[in-house]
């Protein structure tokens, strides 16, 4: 050995550092992925011996490696200190190719080993001292370090797996989607499936099933809207979204009480060294910081957002106001190698006014008033305990919040609090479960002032509030048959109770109570190395919806049993696709779906059809049926869907991207109708917003010098509707279309790095720059003298927009 080597080994003196970054596709629950490829390290991955250690010592890691191949958090699974504590600060500087799947890059948790062996002592040849060469009879031979795709050691992945039917959309890789404003959930708008209520406004049809019936959770937590109404920006801050999972229909057990769609945002873990992020834009302003404390062991983070429309707006139009802001907080502590605490609060303000136009008022009446139209309030706080097993994780957690909702006049507000159990534990080597139980508590309290001269007044199904109580438990398996099957069966059983009073502030109180099985079965057959096909079908139950006012879109709803009626919505769910891949890391998802219901309510169904009660009081004096009232929505209906989607996606994080989605669906309801005499008609007809073709396509292209630019098209046919006499449909019902809609979003970005992490961003970006108008039926635009009957001469739908506003801002990572 030379003396050089000799130097190097003395004054370096690096460990034997094993990592095995071959193609070994396996995921979390032991079940092969073709379309997923591990991180591949770049650069070295030796590690340093410590100056004031000796012998031998192993170090096992957890390495999680996020989207872009930098190393957001290490955790030291086995080791002592001072090893334990060396590999875990040089692991933090490695960097990689990032784990992808289908293409898409993906954040993914590596095992690490880290073999530390102690310096080769120098031969007697080569001694700096001059000592002889007898000195060292059987020198020790070197020990030099092994590239790091040389050692035969396991490695772990622990990226997130989709599930079977999930599409599952990453932060980094949605913020370049043109039109989506930097915002995870905003990107839900360009998946298959997915017909917006109103373009700009981020309430959504998913495969037929009305907005009031999807489910949206932060972290497993259950909140009552995911988005800013108006602008659409989502309720968390982008920076503190890992991921969004969209479950267009069933979703897997641990999801109960939902019968329609699935919005789960994941955030993410806590990161080991400080980061932060901030941006300054015209219309808000919002930032994030993390502070990690007591080495790696806890971790700080704030978050909020600040929106200021109203300069903008007014630029514009006079005819809306719009405020909204959010916050986030979280503190984690690790308390042992396998024990985590966290505490999570949250919450969320929204507020839109807009102008109401009457000439029906009588002479003198102002043409337009600034008319509440949507006020939201809602809090979270979630205190979990997470403890890792062997190969699997258990969860406890409870959550309490508070839910301020309406429109003017009436308001419905709901305290709640809830508790979950979760086991994730793999029982054999091609065998998982997943199980646990939740409960839910919500007491709801209902508000209604006296209205003003514009404001509609409407009746609702919440009053008197009721006060419900859910639970239930449930277990599926993931289960690998094969090496080109994995079955996923599972099941869950609910309990749904409300207990309401017969009149306001009266002592007698009903409670309704009704069990729900929800049995679910989904299955991935790999046909050929690039084709997969994908199965599942399902059933699951809600909590009927009762209408508080008519917000448009009407998403306020409080959850209950209806007087007289103890039924729950109850949704029967299958889709079969088939996923390709491509050249060029393209993939293609084509699928086909059916979804039945019944006892549906669809609240998209506008009160403003009708005018206040024809049916006069019960002279009982109990409050009346709700089909008294004449209000389509209120009535539960039975209703199918049935459709093609396809999806083609080329990761975003490319140098040309894009995402192309189609929709070919069908939509039906058997609804009931107001006829001219005040009766009730009940007719099979198109759904509400049923749009037989919806069409989403954007490319994003990397210019280089760090610029990047992108657009989207978005077009979908218009809803039926039916002729009307004055504010009454005639027959046949729901036979005509209003108009198709067309919008174009652009987006350009200039991004500067800054350092290894940092960087900073200039972003211009615009939604329906084409500054198209839509013609929706979520409302009527009536003119003329009221009627004798209570109608009026002449009523047509109403026009949105232009929904547009530029943004043009600075983003910051730091």
């Amino acid at each position: 050995m030379n003396t050089g080597e000799v130097t190097r080994h003395i004054h370096h003196a690096l460990a034997s550092v094993g990592l095995l970054f071959a193609l070994v596709p396996w995921s979390v629950h032991g079940q092969v992925d073709a379309q997923l490829t591990p991180p591949v390290a770049q650069g070295g991955t030796d590690v340093p011996y410590p100056a004031d250690a000796t012998g031998v010592a192993d170090v096992v890691l957890d390495v999680t490696v996020d989207e872009h191949g930098g190393v957001s958090q290490v955790e030291v699974i086995e080791g002592a200190a001072p090893f334990a504590e060396q590999a875990r600060s040089a692991a933090l500087a490695w960097q990689f190719i990032p784990a992808q799947r289908a293409g898409v890059p993906v954040a993914a948790k590596i095992r690490a080993r880290v073999e530390f062996r102690p310096p080769a002592a120098p031969s007697p040849a080569a001694s700096p001292l001059g000592v002889s060469p007898t000195a060292a009879a059987t020198p020790v031979p070197p020990v030099a370090a092994v590239p790091a795709a040389a050692a035969a050691l396991d490695v772990t992945i622990r990226g997130h797996r989709n599930e079977i039917g999930q599409t599952t959309l990453s932060a980094g890789e949605v913020r370049a989607l043109p039109g989506a404003f930097g915002d995870p959930f905003r990107a839900i708008e360009a998946l298959p499936g997915v017909t917006p209520a109103v373009s700009g406004f981020p309430y959504f049809y998913v495969r037929g099933a009305p907005p009031n019936n999807n489910g949206y959770f932060i972290d497993g937590i259950r909140v009552p809207l995911l988005f800013h109404v108006g602008l659409g920006q989502s309720v968390i801050h982008p920076g503190l979204i890992e991921r969004i999972d969209f479950f267009p229909t069933n979703a897997p057990a641990s999801f109960g009480r939902v019968a329609g769609g699935l919005i789960a945002g994941q955030t993410r873990e806590p990161a080991s060294t400080w980061h932060g992020e901030a941006n300054l834009r015209l219309v808000d302003a919002g930032a994030l910081i993390e502070v990690p404390f007591a080495g790696d062991r806890g971790s700080v983070l704030v978050a909020g957002r600040y929106g200021y429309p109203g300069p903008i707006l007014g630029a514009i139009t006079s005819d809306v106001k719009l405020d909204y802001w959010d916050y986030q907080a979280r503190a984690s502590w690790r308390a042992g190698e396998r024990d985590t605490l966290s505490l999570f609060a949250f919450g969320s303000h929204d507020y839109l006014a807009a102008a109401t136009v009457s000439t029906s008022m009588g002479a003198g009446a102002p043409r337009s008033s600034l008319v509440e139209q949507f006020v939201s309030d809602f809090h979270r706080i979630d205190l979990r305990y997470d403890h890792a097993l062997q190969d699997g994780l258990v969860r406890v957690a409870a959550s309490a919040g508070y839910d301020r909702q309406g429109a003017a006049p009436t308001y419905l507000s709901d305290r709640s609090a809830a508790v979950r159990i979760e086991l994730d534990q793999k029982a054999a080597p091609n065998l998982r479960l997943r199980a646990g139980a939740d409960a839910r508590f919500d007491d709801y309290d209902f508000e209604q002032r006296v209205p003003q001269r514009f404001e509609p007044d409407v009746p609702s199904s919440a009053n008197p509030a009721p006060i419900n109580l859910s639970g239930g438990v449930h277990a599926d398996l993931v289960w690998r048959v094969g090496p080109r099957l994995t079955l996923v069966p599972g099941a869950r059983v609910d309990m749904f109770q409300s207990t309401r009073t017969r009149m306001p502030g009266a002592n007698d109180k009903h409670t309704s109570t009704l069990p729900a099985f929800d049995p679910r079965v989904s299955a991935r057959v790999t046909i050929a190395p690039a084709v997969i096909a994908v199965s599942s079908v399902g059933l699951s139950h809600q909590y009927p919806v009762l209408r508080v006012g008519d917000v448009p879109p009407p998403v306020v709803n409080g959850a209950g049993f209806p007087f007289g009626r103890r039924q729950l919505q109850s949704a029967f769910q299958a889709s079969q696709g088939f996923e390709l891949a491509l050249p060029a890391e393209i993939v293609v998802t084509a699928t086909g779906f059916f979804s039945q219901w019944w006892g549906l309510t669809d609240l998209t169904a506008s009160c403003l059809q009708i005018m206040p009660p024809i049916v006069p009081p019960n002279t009982t004096g109990e409050p009346r049926p709700e089909a008294d009232y004449m209000c389509p929505s209120n009535q539960p209906v039975t209703g199918r869907a049935y459709g093609f989607e396809l999806l083609a996606r080329r990761a975003l994080t490319q140098r040309l991207s894009g995402i192309l989605s189609y929709t070919l669906s069908r939509s039906t309801r058997k609804a009931h109708f107001v006829t001219l005499d005040g009766g009730d008609a009940e007719a099979t007809v198109a759904s509400e917003f049923d749009r037989t073709h919806v069409l989403s396509g954007a490319l994003s292209y990397d210019l280089g010098a760090g610029w990047r630019a992108g657009g989207r098209l978005v077009f979908y046919t218009g809803s039926p509707y039916s002729e009307l006499a004055g504010n009454v449909p005639v027959p046949p019902y729901n036979n005509r279309r209003t108009p198709a809609f067309i919008r174009l979003d652009v987006r350009l970005e200039k991004r500067w790095h800054i350092g290894a992490n940092g960087s900073i961003a200039l972003v211009l970006e615009g939604q329906n720059v084409t500054l198209s108008r839509e013609v929706t039926s979520l409302g009527l635009d009536c003119m003329g003298e009221l009627s004798p009957a209570g109608g009026t001469n002449q009523c047509t739908h109403g026009k949105v927009g232009p929904i547009t506003i530029p943004s043009l801002g600075v983003e910051a990572t730091f």
